[in-house]
């Protein structure tokens, strides 16, 4: 990074020169800003994680639900809190919130762009130019996780401790930035408590480099505990406003403990990819080039800026140092959710900030240059820079063809249809067959006086808004974590014995064979009271039965000999019907995790049982927090598949002891036999 920025040579630079830069980055800028409008005037969304997430939340909050009492939100309650205005500006409903939820996204990424570059670059000229070429090279990079919302508005998210950084170097009297910076810390906290927990770990390691090198010492060590402080109590003021005591109390519990709980064996666990050991993890990284480049680049750059830190850690020049320190450290830290799920999104944080820093030592290079007379500035900006200035659109116009489309096709349309137009909201893609036939089931069950039915679904969404109907429970089912979680799903369940309930049909998502393997309990209790009554393009309706099906037919029951390497399951019976028959197995188990109490990374073992021999072949993850645990098995007449026990962990010492296993065959009556066979196709059977 830059010792001090010196302001280079100017050529004499007319109003259309001043003007180019603030156009090129508009012109870019219409790219996401397009996009997020077509998202969110045709719907088209996902049915389950991303949209009906948000307005869920949004749903419960207009409706009076006390939060952190009465409801959970997954990511931190400020994303809802923060798009709660606008989805009541837009007319609420489902359109208010995806026309909030995309545009508030596309917005804060070049919003966040330019302040920082107006803070490290410190001119205008530069900050558009510098804005506009990293806004290309993040479609370049196709980083569409920290542009657009998708599912979990990771974006938005890691704004704020993105732009703590700006607080750090702005604010020259220590004072005022200490209480800026805890403002700004427990912000990020309220509305993501994953980036907010990176921020929090990120500034307690900088600051502990700044005591130890800065020359007033104890003045540092007063102003990063005073920050820290008020930034914990500006989280649990904010949660205490919105939910009092009890709501406070129970969102930092269930943010704090109980999903950090859950976040390697059950959202960490196969279809999803995972870090087995730290070659393997290595090896990955090497694998995928965008995790693994990224973390090498945001290291470089983390080491060059703690080496100017370190040689100059007071002043103007070190505030600077100390800013752009944390942004590369946050940046580093924001990778750790790879540990629980090893995905490409999650380096995609890391790469905004590297295109930062990376284009601001290009600036200051050039800078020099122009300097000591080497080159001339270009429309205000230096030469090297403004040559990217250029190229880079160009390039994300070839290489990201789609940007073609959205200037010739997208944009027109946006403009004629709905800026000067009044072409209505619409929903396309399964959206119009989903309602069509979702709302005829739920018809045919009203009550004498029009009332809609009890309804339960795994992923509650549209068509509970459209009925005015909300979930018992969680709305996700992947939300009830944590065996208290899972068991006061389950009792909820069965005291509101629900007419129908709405499953995620298994070939629209393969996570749906991980959350009935996950979550056995809840499905064997459908298949004993429930049948199939209909269906949507994506999901699976079901209706309670005056009595219940018949039990299961116990197969065999076995002790599992000490250190053994797997268990072979008595021959599989046939399933009167249907080519493939449903088991039942139970096991009782011990998990040993010596270290499980070291943070991040001491829950992180998995416990495996591999399956051969069947139809089913994703592993099961066990669940290190109970000793039983239920799953399905799919197999063929006649078979018998084996179980392999497996862990695999980052940390030694990890292991898991299996005591018996228990096998039994699931009855299907006829009305369950399609799920049994969407189920069976999406395994793979043919």
């Amino acid at each position: 990074m830059p010792e001090a920025l010196v302001e280079p040579r100017r050529d004499p630079v007319s109003t259309a020169g001043r003007l180019i830069w603030p156009l090129v980055f508009a012109f870019v800028a219409l790219v996401p800003l397009t996009v997020a409008i077509e998202t969110a005037m045709h719907f088209n969304g996902s049915a389950i994680d991303g949209p009906f997430q948000l307005y869920n939340a949004m749903r419960r909050i207009a409706a009076g639900f006390r939060p952190g009492v009465d409801f959970q939100f997954f990511h931190g309650f400020g994303v809802a809190y923060l798009h709660y205005p606008f989805f009541r500006l837009f007319g609420a409903g489902l359109r208010g919130s995806q026309i909030a939820r995309e545009l508030i996204s596309a917005i804060a990424y070049p919003i966040v762009l330019v302040a920082l570059f107006r803070t490290f670059a410190r001119d205008w000229r530069s900050t558009f130019c510098l804005s506009a070429i990293a806004l290309a090279l993040t479609l370049i990079l196709r980083l569409t996780a920290i542009v657009f919302a998708l599912n979990g508005m990771l974006g938005l998210r890691s704004s704020l401790p993105t732009l703590l950084p700006i607080v750090l170097f702005l604010i020259r009297d220590r004072r005022t930035r200490t209480v800026v910076t805890g403002l700004v810390l427990g912000l990020a906290l309220f509305v993501s408590t994953e980036q907010g927990l990176a921020i929090f770990l990120t500034y307690i390691a900088v600051s502990t480099v700044a005591v130890w090198r800065r020359s007033d010492r104890r003045g540092q060590l007063l102003e990063s505990i005073g920050a820290l402080a008020l930034g914990l109590a500006t989280t649990f003021a904010c949660l205490l406003a919105i939910g009092g005591v009890p709501g406070a109390i129970g969102a930092l519990r269930y943010n704090l403990r109980i999903v950090p709980m859950d976040q390697y064996w059950y959202f960490g666990s196969p279809p999803n990819r995972f870090i087995s050991s730290v070659p393997e993890g290595i090896r990955m990284a090497a694998e995928m080039w965008e995790v693994g480049l990224g973390i090498l680049l945001g290291g470089m750059l983390a080491g060059v800026i703690l080496r100017r830190f370190w040689r100059t850690p007071d002043g103007e020049l070190g505030r600077r140092h100390f800013a752009l320190l944390m942004m590369s450290i946050y940046a580093l830290v924001s990778t750790a959710s790879l540990l629980g799920v090893f995905v490409v999104v999650y380096v995609q944080p890391l790469w905004r900030i590297v295109i930062v820093l990376g284009l601001l030592e290009v600036a200051e290079w050039g800078s020099r240059r122009n300097t000591s007379g080497r080159t001339v500035a270009r429309h205000g900006v230096p030469r090297e820079l403004a040559l990217l200035g250029i190229v880079t659109p160009i390039a994300m116009l070839v290489l990201v063809p789609r940007t073609i489309g959205t200037y010739l096709v997208s944009l027109p349309h946006v403009v004629k249809a709905h800026v000067f137009g009044r072409e209505p909201w619409s929903a396309v893609g399964i959206w119009p067959q989903t309602l069509r036939d979702g709302q005829a089931i739920i018809d045919a069950r009203r009550g004498p006086h029009g009332e809609p039915p009890t309804l339960w679904s795994t992923y509650a969404g549209w068509l509970e808004a459209r009925n005015g109907i909300f979930h018992p429970s969680y709305d996700y089912i992947i939300h009830a974590l944590g065996p208290d979680g899972r068991a006061a799903y389950l009792k909820t369940f069965a005291a509101t014995s629900p007419r129908l309930v709405q499953t995620v049909m298994p070939t629209y998502t393969q996570y749906e064979a991980w959350i009935e393997k996950t979550s056995w309990d809840f499905y064997h209790e459908l298949l004993q009271h429930y049948a199939v009554v209909g269906a949507t393009p994506w999901s699976i309706f079901w209706e309670r039965l005056p009595t219940e099906q018949p039990p299961l037919v116990l197969v065999g029951h076995t002790n599992v000999a000490p250190g053994a390497g797997s268990l072979t399951l008595p021959p599989v019976p046939p399933s009167p019907g249907a080519p493939v028959t449903l088991l039942e197995i139970e096991l009782t188990y011990d998990v040993r995790n010596p270290l499980r109490a070291l943070p991040v990374v001491g829950a992180s073992p998995r416990y495996l049982i591999g399956i051969q021999g069947a139809v089913s072949t994703d592993p099961i993850s066990l669940n290190p927090y109970v000793r039983t645990m239920r799953f399905p098995l799919l197999a063929k007449a006649g078979t018998t598949p084996i179980l392999i026990p497996r862990t695999f962990s980052l940390l030694p010492g990890a292991s898991f002891t299996l005591h018996t296993a228990q096998v039994s065959v699931v009855p299907i009556s006829p009305a369950n036999l399609p799920w049994l066979m969407n189920l069976a196709e999406q395994q793979g059977l043919r």
